[in-house]
């Protein structure tokens, strides 16, 4: 008798022909594969697994998976029990210490397998080693938590906001530049329009419009706000704008630093141009008035230039002491100390008086006095001969009193 076979030799074509299929895909996985059956016995094993898991030579197929890992933690074990009684489990991330000691970061789920009838007949393992994005993510976790802390401690932050809503996105730099609580990550454009100073409220809604008319890319603004405890702040902020197919403005990023130290310092730098402006007509007047006076005194040309150049001599030395001390102040004997210099011998002076700081115009005028006096002195006077002796003395009055 002869039977027709045919539909069933092309069934068990068809059937070796997936087998041969899912063999290559399952040798060729980028993920390891595994299947168990309800005894967590091995039934295959792809190449990556191998690769990945298990020491070189290793045999499994036919063996007992807790067999194999005798040390398997009890945790592995539920998963089994949990997965052959119809459960699908998986983990996003999960540590594993390979054979030789190293821990690696694992993506796995598992998932029963089940019989023609129904029954599940064991287990299928996926897993896939991710130890390098795990380290990623984290490394680009760090990096912003850098740049975060970076950001509040040295106030920079950032913001963007969609010009339909205008709510905005602010970092925590920004919250510290503004003083908003801890922790805010929106707030509306208003609030912070609120918190710039009045006077320049209306310049900044300004800049911002003509920025959108023009269809500018960026643009820079400074201004100043005012934090909720009253300090008033410099902030330079500085926005980029991006475009819809029509051309209006659809969202803003930006930065903001907080440049008050550098306004101040600014601010400073303008007031000491200014006073030294002052201090340099100050005595270009006085030089003038110098060599006129000397040019009136004089009945020669080298009497002039001796005469000038003593006098010039000593507003020199009185601007230096005054630079020295930050044009706070001079000492009165120092004054007399170094225009006496010049004419001092071991006895010939004496210098007596309390500690007394003049102001700066006051220290200049005492000075040219004594230079006065000690000049004559040194041509006509007692420091002109070798027995002659001069003597300083000062003291402090109060209401007609000495003190």
């Amino acid at each position: 008798m002869l039977v027709d076979i045919s539909e069933r030799k092309r069934a068990e074509e068809a059937l070796a022909e997936r087998e041969a299929q899912l063999t290559v895909f399952v040798e060729h996985a980028p993920a390891a594969i595994v299947m168990f059956d309800r005894e967590m016995r091995y039934l295959a094993v792809s190449r990556r697994f191998v690769v990945d898991y298990l020491p070189p030579g290793t045999q499994l197929i036919g063996r007992s998976h807790y067999e194999a890992f005798p040390n398997i933690p009890q945790r592995w074990r539920d998963i089994h029990a949990r997965v052959l009684a119809g459960e699908e489990l998986s983990q996003d991330q999960d540590q594993y210490t390979r054979y030789d000691g190293r821990t690696d970061w694992v993506r796995w789920s598992m998932a029963p397998w089940r019989r023609a009838n129904g029954d599940v007949g064991g287990a299928l393992l996926f897993a896939e080693i991710i130890t390098q994005q795990v380290e990623a993510r984290r490394a680009l976790a760090e990096s912003e938590e850098r740049l975060r802390l970076a950001g509040k401690a040295g106030l920079v932050g950032t913001f963007g906001y969609d010009t339909d809503t205008e709510i905005m996105q602010i970092s925590e730099g920004y919250v510290a530049i503004h003083g908003f609580p801890d922790g805010t990550a929106e707030i509306p454009r208003s609030t912070c329009l609120a918190s710039v100073h009045y006077e320049d409220r209306e310049r900044v809604q300004q800049r911002r419009d003509e920025a959108f008319c023009k269809g500018s890319r960026e643009y820079n603004i400074e201004y100043r706000i005012v934090r909720p405890g009253g300090e008033v702040r410099w902030v330079e902020t500085r926005c980029f704008i991006s475009y819809c197919n029509e051309g209006r403005p659809r969202r803003v990023i930006g930065v903001s630093i907080d440049v008050t130290v550098r306004k101040h310092a600014e601010e400073r730098q303008r007031v000491l141009v200014a006073e030294l402006d002052h201090r340099v007509k100050n005595v270009l007047a006085n030089v003038s008035a110098v060599v006129s006076q000397t040019l009136r005194e004089s009945t020669s040309v080298a009497e002039f230039a001796a005469a000038l150049d003593g006098r010039i001599g000593s507003m020199a030395t009185t601007h230096e002491l005054l630079s020295a001390g930050r044009w706070q102040g001079i000492s009165l004997r120092e004054i007399v100390r170094r225009e006496l210099a010049p004419y001092a011998t071991r006895n010939n002076t004496e210098i007596n008086g309390l500690e007394v700081v003049l102001r700066a115009e006051a220290g200049q005028a005492m000075a040219m006095v004594l230079h006065e006096l000690a000049t004559n002195a040194a041509k006509y006077g007692a420091l002109s001969t070798s027995n002659g002796r001069v003597s300083i003395r000062w003291d402090r009055w109060s209401n007609g009193h000495a003190r």
